[in-house]
């Protein structure tokens, strides 16, 4: 390989990193690292899933890190997301983990139960070689879904998360995730699950991570970890802030359901104030402050056949291809 060549291509692999830099809350975009925990690695992902980095990436469950973390203030149905500092240059699934904390988001590391409560591996699950919603035309750079109205009130951190397979060699997949602190209202009774633990859930030989994307053509993929709650969806059409009401939970969308138009530019959200512990049935509601916000734009296992998406999921994503734009 001629140095040129080997120049470009470190250029073209570093510049398509990225980090999950802000928490979006019902079409509104925080601001970056408020409501997210902030990383200390750059936008560099973890390759090492049986490191505590594996949690909320490198430093993100520092105490500085953590004190420095506001908690933002949510209620169970609200359509919530990460927008990332750049687009999402490489191809793999996307996932969102919620883990309780035992008494504060803010005070958390992360060491209990996570269960999945989103996830976007493929787009197509027929062509070939298969194509993933997040990468479609080169990368998203957010994405929203539905917090599922059964989910138990109380603070929790929210771990987004997205596998790079480009590179999928033993230890070589990348991981870039972020974890934002939560607090969820309402008096959802649900029983999230199955549940895992980080580091644990992941095996560096598991095969949805330990994957060869090129040759032979990849014909079927099941993402690493657990199903999602409560419905066990993969949604085929990543939802983005483009004015379009999000169906992240993959229920078909109304032909007649329509968001507010949204913009890029930042906004400050509503802080949670800190809550005594909770239990996963209920939570005792704590008085919040109020700040103005400005409106912005399944175990892993490969099967013998391809997956094939829910109904629901379908339906939705014929509905949606003709008219939702690629990114915000």
């Amino acid at each position: 390989m001629h140095f040129s060549t080997a120049v470009a291509l470190f250029a073209g692999a570093a510049s398509a990193h990225y980090n999950f830099e802000s928490l979006i809350v019902n079409g509104e975009s925080t601001d970056a690292y408020k409501y997210v925990r902030k990383t200390k690695n750059g936008n560099g992902p973890t390759t090492a899933v049986n490191s505590t980095d594996i949690i909320c990436n490198n430093g993100g469950i520092d105490d500085d890190i953590m004190a420095a973390t506001e908690t933002f203030t949510v209620a169970a149905g609200d359509q919530v997301g990460f927008k990332m500092n750049e687009y999402i240059g490489h191809p793999g699934p996307l996932a969102v983990y919620l883990s309780k904390a035992p008494e504060t988001a803010k005070t958390y590391k992360g060491d209990g139960e996570w269960f999945k409560v989103y996830q976007s591996s493929l787009s197509n699950k027929t062509v070939d070689p298969m194509q993933w919603a997040s990468f479609i035309g080169g990368g998203v750079r957010n994405f929203t879904f539905t917090l599922p109205k059964d989910l138990p009130a109380g603070e929790y951190l929210m771990r987004g998360e997205h596998l790079a397979l480009h590179s999928a060699d033993l230890y070589q997949a990348q991981f870039y995730m972020g974890c934002a602190q939560i607090k969820v209202t309402g008096s959802g009774a649900g029983t999230p699950g199955p549940t895992v633990k980080f580091p644990g859930a992941y095996d560096p030989r598991d095969p949805g991570i330990l994957v060869n994307m090129y040759w032979p053509p990849l014909r079927q993929y099941t993402p690493p970890g657990p199903k999602a709650w409560p419905n066990e969806c993969d949604d085929s059409t990543v939802n983005v802030l483009n004015g379009a009401a999000s169906d992240g939970d993959c229920t078909p969308l109304e032909d007649s359901a329509k968001g507010d138009p949204v913009s890029d530019a930042p906004a400050s959200g509503t802080p949670a104030a800190s809550a005594a512990p909770t239990s996963v049935a209920s939570a005792s509601a704590v008085p919040t402050s109020a700040a103005p916000v400005t409106q912005v734009a399944q175990p892993s296992a490969v099967s013998s056949a391809a997956p094939v998406a829910s109904a629901d999921c379908a339906k939705r994503a014929l509905r949606r291809k003709s008219r939702l734009g690629r990114r915000a």
